[in-house]
């Protein structure tokens, strides 16, 4: 598949149980501390919705929302390693949002690593906004980083 994934087009849809195999080893590729294979499975059945990203038939990115009535909050959104910074995620965050403005939701929480300045300008220019930080939230190599706490009114 072409490094230039942007230039193909994405298709969205929900995950399967089939397509966990894939997304497993993304999550577990691209976060610090990831979370247990039973813990990633269980996030992606109600009230949790997973969505993926595919490009020419080949997943290159998910994430895991969880919905409690009105309010959606990001779990985890990620993209493989070798697919990043080709404006995919912006994609992914895009349709989510739409699909959650669809079904009516009212507000988007998410967390994001202070140190992760990638991802808080995709978020920014989405339009969220800082709640809170969350002191020393996050475990990093040699102590802990904080959380940035961000919302979005749908």
């Amino acid at each position: 598949m072409s490094k230039n994934v942007t230039a193909i087009p994405l298709s969205f849809e929900l995950a399967s149980r089939e397509s966990l195999a894939v997304c497993y080893p993304i999550h577990c590729a691209v976060q610090v501390v990831p979370w247990s294979e039973g813990t990633f499975t269980d996030c992606t059945t109600s009230p949790y919705e997973c969505w993926l990203a595919e490009g020419n038939g080949q997943i290159v990115g998910y994430v895991i929302l969880l919905i409690v009535l009105d309010e959606v909050t990001i779990m985890d959104i990620a993209i493989a390693p070798e697919f990043q910074g080709q404006g995919i995620g912006k994609q992914l965050l895009r349709h989510v949002l739409s699909h959650c403005r669809n079904q009516k939701h009212r507000v988007c929480f998410l967390e994001v690593r202070e140190s992760n300045q990638a991802a808080i300008h995709v978020y920014t220019k989405a339009g969220f906004t800082l709640l809170e930080r969350r002191k020393n939230y996050y475990p990093v190599a040699g102590g802990r980083e904080d959380a940035l706490m961000m919302s979005l009114m749908l």
